[in-house]
Formats: structure tokens, C-alpha cells, sequence
């Protein structure tokens, strides 16, 4: 464009201002100002040198030329342009809804350039458009994910390997010491490995069935069910499943009760895991663990809370990643936070932690119609 060729009087844009001509040369991607019959009144240099390198050439101006060629390569208007209403030149027939489906469905398969950028402006320029390819960006995106896929893979099959390795080593120790002692064992020493090897067996069987919960989670089995009636059967089997570890924890349950939709079968596990937790931290020692229900109008709230020393703050942030545990003689899977919010997920629920010496509460919001978020 010549100086003169626009000005403020007739609302055209600028750009043979030094001001603006300098921020439209410099800019790293294409752009191109077009005007109502389709042509390029002005191009910068990115948009050059991309015309260049599609002619073989080192630097091609594309002003002058029709946008649809200079920027696509066609013979005919995108169906899709923004001033595709305004141009006289088009026949009716040219543009029929189903050619529109059928360009635009072609676009998306073939086409490297995606628009960044486009919008009307006043006076002669109609629209200013910018192109950035996005081929080398998808590019670095699937890398970027494949390498975080081989990392997590990596750290799932270490977790899986290390929680396996502590069962296995001492089914392996017990098994060499009874075949190299059974005949001068005595029958109640041979029933107490025996024992300890069950044992080992069912941790082991815990781990895989933690993994295969956590990996692939089933369908919910929505039920109405009263909340409380759920709260008080995992805390009764907590007492079942542990009752050396729980011999000095004091269990209580208040709020209000709740009757909504949810696979209470799911939650119960939830809430045996959360309170198995809290036991464990308790280690024997005298403690409590409440649970406290509410409900708003959207959500059931439940508070789960122990005394049971309190959470770090740096160990805060890891306690929902798989195969993560603080547990200071190695019990666990690493897994049992990690279904939980699993669960409270798979419900469109939330659930988030807090924890001040010594106490540590887990929030749980579980939604009172099956949908809402």
C-alpha cells in the first residue's frame, strides 16, 4: 500500500504507519490483510518467505495475488471465508451446504495450516489473517506424551516389582527354611510357617487386586442407600479385618443421615481403606478415628478424622499418586489413596486432605444426583 491510500477520514487501517508496518513486519508468523474481492493488499515478511519456500523460491510477494491461491493453493474461495456473504463474484450454486461438509471435512484431514487469526476490519481490508503450522507442534506433542506414557509405565511396573518383591522374598526364605529343616521341625513350628507363608500369600493377592482395581475401574452399581448404614459396616469390618490394630481406637459416627444414589459397595471400600490407614499410622497406640456426614444442596459431605500424628506437608502433595507410601515398616500396596480418590472420581465427586499435628482430615463430596459435577 502507498502512503495516502488510507487514512483515519475513511476508516481504513493504517498500516503504512511506521508504527504499525513495523509490528506487521516483525511478527513471526504470516499475516496477510485481504480485502472483499479476495486479494492480499499486504503481506509481511513471514508471509513472504513461506510463499518462497512453497514456490522454491527465496523470497515471493503474494500481494496482488487471490487469498485462496496464495494461501491454500485453490482455484475457487474457501467455503468457509468470512467474506464468503459479501463477494458478488460467487455464483450461487458455488457454495451449496453440502460442498461447505465436504471442504470442510477435507480441511481437517489434509491440512497442515490452521487459522490463527481472523477478523474483520474496516474500510478496504476486510480481514487480516495469520497462519501458523501446526505439524511440527503436534509433532512435539505426541513426543512429549509418548514420553510421558514410557515414564509413568516405568514407575507403575517399579511400584508393581518393589510391593510384589517384599511377599515373594519371604515366601522364598520361609520355603528354603522348611525344606532344609522339616524333618527336625516340630509340628507347631512347621503350622507357624505355614502360617506366616498365608500370609504372605494374602498380601501378596491384596497388591494384584489393588492394581487391578486401580487400573481398570469397573462400572459404578448405583443404589439408594442411607450413607450412615455404609459408614457403620466399614467401620465394623475395620474392626473384623484388624482387631489387634484396632484394639485401642475409638470408632464414632455423627451427622445426619442420607439417602441418595451411590455404589455403596465402592464406597464401603473407600472408607475401609481411609480408616485402615488411619490404624496403621496409629500403630497400636490409644486414638480415634470420627466420621462426620452433611449434606448441602447439592453434595454428601463426609469428613473422615484421626489423632494419629498428622501428615508432613511434603508428603501431603504425593499421598493420591500410585504406589506412594509413608508407612514406616513398608505395609501397603501404595495404592489405597489412589483408589480412593479413584472411586470419588468415578462418582464426579471430590476429595481433598488436610492435616495439622496430630490430627489429618480427608474430605469427601459424593454429588446427590448421579450427573452433577
Amino acid at each position: 500500500m502507498k502512503s495516502g491510500d488510507a487514512s483515519p477520514d475513511n476508516g481504513e487501517l493504517l498500516l503504512n504507519q511506521s508504527e504499525l508496518q513495523n509490528v506487521f513486519e516483525a511478527a513471526a508468523l504470516p499475516h496477510y490483510a485481504i480485502d472483499a474481492s479476495f486479494r492480499v493488499l499486504a503481506a509481511n515478511k513471514a508471509a513472504r518467505d513461506r510463499s518462497g519456500r512453497d514456490r522454491s523460491g527465496p523470497e515471493a510477494d503474494p500481494v496482488g495475488e487471490r487469498c485462496y491461491f496464495a494461501l491454500y493453493h485453490r482455484s475457487q474461495v474457501c467455503p468457509y471465508c468470512p467474506v464468503l456473504t459479501e463477494a458478488d463474484s460467487l455464483e450461487p450454486d458455488t457454495r451449496p451446504a453440502e460442498k461447505l461438509i465436504q471442504w470442510r471435512n477435507r480441511e481437517r484431514e489434509e491440512k497442515s495450516l490452521r487459522l490463527l487469526f481472523s477478523y474483520p476490519a474496516a474500510g478496504r481490508i476486510k480481514i487480516l489473517e495469520t497462519l501458523e503450522d501446526v505439524t511440527a507442534q503436534q509433532q512435539r506433542a505426541e513426543e512429549t506424551l509418548r514420553k510421558e506414557n514410557l515414564a509413568s509405565l516405568g514407575i507403575m511396573i517399579s511400584g508393581i516389582a518393589h510391593e510384589l518383591n517384599n511377599p515373594l522374598t519371604g515366601m522364598g526364605l520361609n520355603l528354603q527354611n522348611l525344606e532344609a529343616n522339616l524333618s527336625a521341625m516340630a509340628p507347631e513350628e512347621i503350622q507357624k510357617r505355614i502360617a506366616i507363608l498365608r500370609k504372605d500369600l494374602h498380601q501378596a493377592s491384596r497388591i494384584v487386586s489393588d492394581i487391578l482395581s486401580f487400573s481398570k475401574p469397573g462400572n459404578l452399581r448405583l443404589t439408594t442407600a442411607d450413607i450412615f448404614d455404609v459408614i457403620e459396616k466399614a467401620q465394623a469390618r475395620t474392626r473384623r479385618l484388624y482387631p489387634v490394630l484396632t484394639r485401642q481406637t475409638q470408632f464414632s459416627l455423627e451427622g445426619e443421615r442420607i439417602n441418595f444414589s451411590f455404589d455403596a459397595e465402592k464406597v464401603e471400600r473407600l472408607l475401609i481403606n481411609l480408616f485402615r490407614n488411619s490404624i496403621q499410622a496409629l500403630d497400636y497406640a490409644p486414638g480415634y478415628v470420627r466420621v462426620d456426614v452433611r449434606s448441602t444442596r447439592l453434595y454428601a459431605h463426609i469428613v473422615v478424622e484421626d489423632n494419629a500424628g498428622g501428615i508432613p506437608p511434603e508428603q501431603l502433595k504425593n499421598i493420591f499418586k500410585p504406589f506412594y507410601s509413608n508407612s514406616r515398616d513398608g505395609r501397603g500396596s501404595g495404592l489405597g489413596l489412589s483408589i480412593c480418590h479413584s472411586i470419588v472420581r468415578e462418582h464426579r465427586g471430590r476429595m481433598h486432605v488436610r492435616s495439622q499435628s496430630p490430627r489429618t482430615r480427608f474430605y469427601i463430596m459424593l454429588p446427590l444426583q448421579p450427573g452433577n459435577d
